[in-house]
């Protein structure tokens, strides 16, 4: 029961995020100052929708590939997907808090990253809002070629599903930043909120809210705490 509520649910979130993802993209490059003001690189009418666009449609594929592998009995690799969707949940955080970083997230070069967007940076921006010891987790876990590994290539169903309850976790919260995000579209501009969500904004949100609340009634597993940590330390 618990393993077919993390799949349905991890479809629907793939699902959705795409489907949100491409109409950003539609309504980031049509619409908006940006391309008027000469101050998007890319020609796009509004550089911050068409970052969570982006952003959006990389936690689809991160989800689904995820869920993809640790089905067909990959566990490291679907593991492995599950640092990347932290580092994903961490932008997401920030495009909330502000939008010009949004903006300056898509024009940014590589120097700029390291600088603004590393995610030791980004939780130190947060202020205690992330655990350094969950992204250390994964990356001793999944994330890295570690002896630790070890415990995702061995009869590692359990760990397995495990590590994909974790990533709808953080799928919920790059979820509800988004939705922070696009309250202020959503509330001062009906155009763009029923071009990206359809007739009715509402139901969408309300779906995903149902949806979620399924998956973590028949999901066992999200009543875990998060490892402690010292049992970070010892991977």
């Amino acid at each position: 029961m618990g393993i077919a509520a993390r799949m349905n649910y991890a479809k629907l979130t793939a699902e959705t995020f795409t489907d949100l993802g491409e109409r950003l993209f539609v309504c980031g490059h049509i619409l908006g100052p940006d391309r008027r003001d000469g101050v998007s690189p890319f020609g796009h009418g509004d550089d911050a929708v068409v970052a969570v666009s982006m952003l959006l449609r990389i936690a689809s594929e991160i989800v689904s590939g995820c869920a993809d592998l640790v089905g067909s009995g990959r566990h490291y690799a679907g593991a492995a997907l599950v640092r990347q969707l932290v580092e994903v949940e961490y932008l997401a955080w920030a495009f909330e808090m502000n939008d010009e970083e949004c903006r300056r997230w898509l024009r940014s070069t590589r120097e700029e990253r390291h600088s603004f967007f590393t995610p030791a940076k980004l939780r130190k921006a947060a202020d205690g809002h992330f655990r350094s010891a969950d992204y250390s987790f994964h990356c001793e876990l999944g994330g890295h070629p570690v002896p630790g590994s070890w415990r995702l290539l061995n009869n590692a169903e359990a760990i397995g599903q495990l590590m994909l309850s974790d990533c709808l976790g953080h799928s919920t919260h790059i979820w509800n930043h988004f939705l922070g995000w696009a309250k202020t579209y959503v509330v001062n501009d009906k155009a763009f909120a029923d071009a990206v969500f359809g007739n009715d904004a509402n139901a969408k949100v309300a779906e995903m809210r149902q949806r979620n609340d399924e998956w973590k009634r028949l999901d066992i597993l999200t009543a875990l705490p998060p490892p402690p940590v010292e049992d970070v330390a010892k991977l």
